[in-house]
């Protein structure tokens, strides 16, 4: 099925590269990566060839037979530049010879403070969704897979990860020179490179745990139970087809909570709690490896069969290994998340559909848990419809039959259809993918732990603070939920007290906190100013950056924080956080 990506210059009729040999050279003193790449077509190249790029210095192009023809001969704000390679004749393999920019938005180079050891600097990229075009020349489509080789030259006592296979590490004249194999083809976003002082230890057969040798005894304890995980997956998705799942703990400044990475997850720090009550992150970049990664949405548009499906399958793995009540507990959790996304950006407004045009408009600007929640409530509700015994056979179906493919939401309706031909009869599709807002057929959660938050709640309304006896056993998830649940405002001394209650001055986590603060700046408990600063100068992670800014913004009394901090605080933020700040300040006229 032909479809056209609006976020990609390429034109697929082209032809599409199936593998790319990388040699890359890392500069800390220049911020650039140096790189010399050779791309292998799937069919010979007749004409021209557009490629996706954005801020790439090109030095040549060139074949076996000589150098080719070339300009940057157009230029967008979301697209970046097309690299039109002229005249090909036949062509099955071209070398592109070129560097990064010291801005590439892809890439963050952190100073020795910025890292967990302070001892040395530190590199990562983060590709998705239309970065890989600011490292190299691609057609930076999810559409589009090739297999990857990769020699990386960085500076002793330095050492890189990719997601690949590290095949072997040989040390010349003072670098360390490391060599890596992806033989299954992945889409540009899934390609990914760290660079630091970074060490491993394994977790089981087929993990490992890398990080710098500081955290490293701390990761590896709370995702200790990562192999359990893969076999529990493996049991409901079939053959985990990546031959490893290793991870890598990234350094604050990380934008996400996890990165899908293929055989190289990354994950936030946040995570390092010491309690493993967030591997619930762990569970989700593992469903990754069948869902998104393994099948993949064919453009952004199409986001919500990677996150969607994910979030399904990542809550059928924490089923089993926590429980149905711990899953309905985070259903509801998120379910009020996606909601609140909803009311940001109008509920009526097209980023609350499952699926709608892009053209025109940065993937990173309407990024939210929309697709993910009510992705996941579609899943979910086809599911109660045709019940689990018939859906369990039909996802191994998905699977095999779009497995290393790109995917639109159209073949998915009308895979969909094939196998379930009275469908339509009991959802309203229509209304579920193309229309705004959030149907009212919705599966709703319920379970002893919502419950006893619920009556918390309730006594709240009716003056009643909880004691410590109503919440000594409850999970992390419940205050964070009871968080969410409060009134947006409160009397000071209430913060006060909840503060107290539930001994938020020595708190790790920082989902409740994130919480907690939004309705005190909003309540005027300044007492929490130095903690709020404390997370902004720490944490890269927009899931708490982008509520804590909003909240200082809509407050008179903080309203000028926002910028001060982001001011203090931007140069440790990774280049999508920062303008995603950004754009948050501006509109509110800060």
């Amino acid at each position: 099925m032909e479809y056209r990506d609006p976020h990609s210059y390429a034109d697929l009729k082209q032809g599409t590269i199936s593998h790319i040999d990388f040699d890359i050279s890392v500069n800390f003193q220049n911020h650039k990566l140096s790189i010399i790449n050779t791309y292998q077509f799937s069919k010979p190249i007749n004409g021209p060839l557009f490629l996706d790029i954005k801020d790439l210095d090109i030095e040549s192009i060139n074949t076996k037979k000589g150098a080719l023809e070339w300009e940057v001969d157009k230029r967008d704000d979301v697209l970046g530049q097309r690299l039109h390679i002229k005249g090909l004749s036949g062509v099955e393999s071209i070398e592109i010879v070129f560097s990064t920019s010291p801005e590439a938005s892809a890439l963050q180079w952190l100073l020795p403070a910025q890292t967990a050891g302070k001892k040395q600097a530190y590199l990562f990229s983060q590709c998705q969704a239309i970065h890989a075009r600011s490292v190299f020349p691609c057609q930076d489509s999810p559409g589009v897979r090739f297999t990857y080789k990769a020699r990386v030259v960085v500076p002793a006592p330095m050492t890189a990860v990719m997601s690949a296979a590290r095949e072997r590490v040989d040390e010349e004249k003072g670098s360390n020179i490391c060599y890596f194999d992806m033989p299954q083809p992945i889409p540009s976003y899934l390609f990914a490179i760290a660079v630091g002082n970074i060490a491993g230890k394994d977790l089981g057969s087929r993990s490992r745990i890398y990080a710098e040798p500081e955290v490293l005894e701390a990761a590896a304890w709370e995702f200790g139970k990562t192999e359990e995980m893969i076999s529990e997956a493996e049991k409901l998705f079939g053959p985990y087809t990546w031959d490893r799942f290793d991870m890598l703990l990234m350094p604050p400044s990380f934008p996400y909570g996890g990165m899908e990475n293929p055989r190289l997850t990354f994950l936030t720090p946040t995570l390092i709690i010491g309690d493993r009550s967030m591997t619930n992150v762990v569970a989700h970049e593992l469903a990754h490896s069948w869902t998104g990664n393994l099948v993949t949405n064919a453009t952004w548009e199409d986001f919500w069969l990677n996150e969607g499906w994910t979030v399904y399958a990542e809550r059928r793995i924490l089923q089993v290994l926590e429980g149905e009540d711990y899953v309905q507990l985070q259903s509801q959790i998120r379910q009020n998340s996606m909601f609140r996304d909803m009311e940001l950006f109008g509920m009526e407004s097209d980023p609350t559909r499952l699926n709608f045009s892009q053209e025109g408009i940065d993937p990173d600007d309407v990024f939210s848990t929309i697709p993910y929640e009510k992705g996941f409530s579609f899943l979910k509700r086809i599911e109660q419809i045709i019940g689990r015994e018939k859906f369990d056979p039909f996802i191994l179906k998905y699977i095999d039959t779009f497995k290393f493919k790109g995917i639109n939401t159209e073949q998915f309706l009308i895979f969909l259809r094939e196998n379930f031909p009275n469908i339509d009869d009991n959802i309203n599709i229509k209304q579920w993918v193309f229309e705004p807002g959030f149907p009212q057929d919705g599966p709703a959660f319920h379970s002893s732990m919502l419950d006893a938050v619920d009556n918390s709640i309730r006594s709240f309304e009716e003056g009643k603070l909880p004691d410590r006896k109503d919440i000594e056993n409850w999970r992390s998830e419940q205050i964070e939920l009871f968080m969410q649940r409060l009134p947006r405002v409160l009397d000071r001394d209430v913060c006060r007290s909840y503060y107290e209650l539930f001994d938020l001055g020595k708190t790790r986590n920082r989902n409740i906190l994130s919480e907690f603060y939004q309705v005190a700046i909003a309540s005027g408990y300044e007492d929490i100013i130095d903690g709020v600063e404390e997370t902004l100068a720490n944490v890269g992670r927009m899931l708490y950056l982008k509520p804590l800014y909003r909240a200082l913004c809509e407050t008179k009394w903080s309203k000028h924080l926002a910028r001060e901090y982001f001011e203090k605080y931007k140069s440790g933020y990774h280049p999508i956080a920062a303008m995603v700040i950004e754009s948050i300040l501006k509109k509110a006229s800060v």
